[in-house]
């Protein structure tokens, strides 16, 4: 998709209502939620803890494409904070903030300048995520650890990036923009 037919940051509206807004909100965290938890019932054949195809991100990716900056980061929260309580612990919080904070700031920017097309946006979400986890294992754990994970989840997020990306800009084209308006 060109960048001249992509919506603009400034140009998203959220649905008409606050009620319409929250069941859409909802809606979408559930949809990360169990995106998410499917993910972890089939790991990938990787020896790197915390590679992940980023399924729940890809809703992040979506909210942030079709209503912009602040809903997509109250999702990622909202995810983040749900999937922690229901799957994760303490330090799964940590990590995963981490990851999905930085990875959520790299797309809006990248959707917001309108210069990166969808799966671009998503491989810099796939890098960065891996990146704000590797921060984290760094000022917490080691930092010789995150250096020698760097290389293998750089590669990771790549792949798995661009993977989301596809899938997202798929269901971008199939769900039209009025669907989320109305």
């Amino acid at each position: 998709m060109r960048n001249d037919q992509r919506h603009s940051a400034t140009a998203k509206s959220a649905p008409a209502s606050p009620g319409r807004r929250a069941a859409l909100y909802g809606a979408l965290t559930a949809l990360a939620l169990v995106a998410g938890y499917l993910e972890m019932l089939v790991p990938l054949p990787v020896s790197v803890p915390g590679i992940k195809l980023g399924l729940g991100n890809a809703v992040v990716l979506f909210a942030l494409e079709r209503l912009g900056a602040k809903p997509a980061l109250l999702l990622m929260l909202a995810k983040v904070a749900c999937s922690t309580i229901l799957f994760g612990n303490p330090q799964v919080l940590v990590f995963s903030l981490a990851g999905g904070a930085l990875s959520w700031g790299i797309m809006a920017l990248a959707v917001r300048s309108g210069a990166f097309s969808v799966w671009a946006s998503s491989v810099l979400g796939g890098i960065s995520h891996n990146a704000g986890q590797l921060l984290m294992v760094a000022a917490l754990l080691s930092p010789q650890l995150a250096l020698a994970n760097l290389p293998v989840l750089a590669v990771a997020g790549c792949i798995c990036g661009a993977a989301i990306g596809v899938l997202v800009r798929a269901v971008l084209a199939a769900v039209p923009q009025e669907t989320i308006d109305a």
